[in-house]
């Protein structure tokens, strides 16, 4: 097999079988040697008992190891409290507003025209869509889509992307009827072009 580590336990030292399976370890007759690849079972072999004479080649078996792996469940990522706590402060402390001004006129310029100040507004930004993003998908997301059209096999990305008119604003300000009968309405065209 190409590309199996193979090391001297006692001296630590050791290298790669090379593409066509072959190697070379310099080991004493009471040194072992070990055999290791990801998916094979490792292997520790006294080096007395690789090899006979000097510079005969030997022949390792490694076998190939079977896991049982367990069903995986994927979810959205969720953010937790204290995250969408820290998300809201810097929003709310980028907004400037006229009290602010009249307050304090020149933090308020420094939040403006600083590069600190345009950093938190473009981080404010970043996290207001994040919000959007999260409202959005408790209206409208890939089970939904798949519960009210029946396909379980339609790709919910492809269908958002084809579907260009059910705006993030459009599912925010629209509920039930109005969202998901423009839902089946792209639906339909998009069976009807055979997608």
């Amino acid at each position: 097999m190409p590309f199996v580590y193979v090391i001297n336990a006692e001296t630590g030292r050791g290298q790669m079988s090379d593409g066509n399976g072959k190697f070379t370890v310099i080991a004493n007759d009471k040194d072992s040697v070990i055999f290791s690849f990801v998916g094979y079972i490792r292997l520790k072999i006294p080096a007395n008992k690789l090899y006979t004479a000097v510079y005969k080649e030997c022949k390792v078996v490694m076998v190939e190891t079977a896991y049982k792996l367990n069903q995986v469940v994927v979810s959205d990522f969720k953010l937790k409290p204290y995250e969408k706590d820290y998300m809201k402060r810097v929003i709310q402390g980028s907004k400037t507003t006229a009290i602010n001004v009249m307050q304090s006129p020149i933090t308020a310029l420094y939040q403006q025209f600083s590069q600190k100040g345009r950093e938190q507004r473009k981080l404010a930004k970043i996290f207001e869509d994040i919000f959007i993003k999260e409202e959005v998908a408790k209206k409208f997301n890939a089970e939904t889509l798949r519960k009210l059209t029946g396909d379980d096999k339609i790709d919910f990305e492809k269908f958002s992307k084809y579907c260009y008119y059910l705006s993030d604003d459009f599912i925010l300000t629209h509920d039930g009827y109005d969202l998901y009968a423009r839902v089946m309405d792209c639906y339909k065209r998009w069976k009807s072009e055979g997608r």
